[in-house]
């Protein structure tokens, strides 16, 4: 599955990305590392990578999370990642998003188009009602991704995610469908 848009395009993953995951991640420990959950060492190979990708694709089959890389469009390098995950059907529609862009495309509006693009695929493709975001109160680029997207802070999360070895606090943010079909 591809979702295009201005300068990037979104790509489900396929196992012959496990390489190129693989090393964007190692890159990226020390910057991403900073607001994700710690990680075995199995996480930074590509035999760990290739797993991931097959529970990606086995995620996409059953409706439950979409995985994609953010691909540059002029060059096809993968630089970064976003996620739809925890969707919930039924009476809830809803889902969570999460991202991270290669530091080195930090700042150029690369999480804010990708962002753009997961919630048209996520409110018209997918017809959810809902989807939240959490992030660490200290990540002002990512809240500001958030706000521009039109999500709106919701609450706290405390002690939520256990990160390098401290319990921290996010802020939820949330965006409904009918929000986001007047932006």
């Amino acid at each position: 599955m591809i979702i295009v848009g201005d300068r990037i395009f979104l790509r489900t993953f396929e196992e012959g990305d496990a390489k190129a995951l693989t090393k964007i991640i190692t890159r990226n420990k020390p910057f991403w590392g900073r607001a994700e959950p710690d990680w075995p060492e199995s996480y930074y190979t590509v035999e760990g990578q290739i797993h991931n990708i097959r529970f990606f694709r086995e995620g996409i089959q059953k409706g439950q999370h979409y995985s994609f890389g953010i691909f540059d469009k002029g060059t096809y390098k993968l630089i970064g990642l976003i996620n739809l995950y925890d969707i919930k059907w039924g009476p809830f529609r809803s889902g969570v998003v999460g991202y991270s862009v290669d530091k080195k495309h930090n700042g150029k509006g690369v999480g804010t188009e990708s962002l753009l693009l997961i919630l048209g695929f996520t409110f018209n493709h997918l017809n959810l009602n809902r989807v939240s975001a959490e992030v660490l109160p200290r990540n002002a680029p990512s809240i500001r991704v958030l706000e521009k997207a039109g999500f709106l802070k919701e609450g706290i999360k405390r002690d939520s995610t256990l990160i390098q070895g401290t319990w921290e606090t996010h802020l939820q943010f949330g965006l409904l469908k009918k929000e986001w079909e007047k932006l």
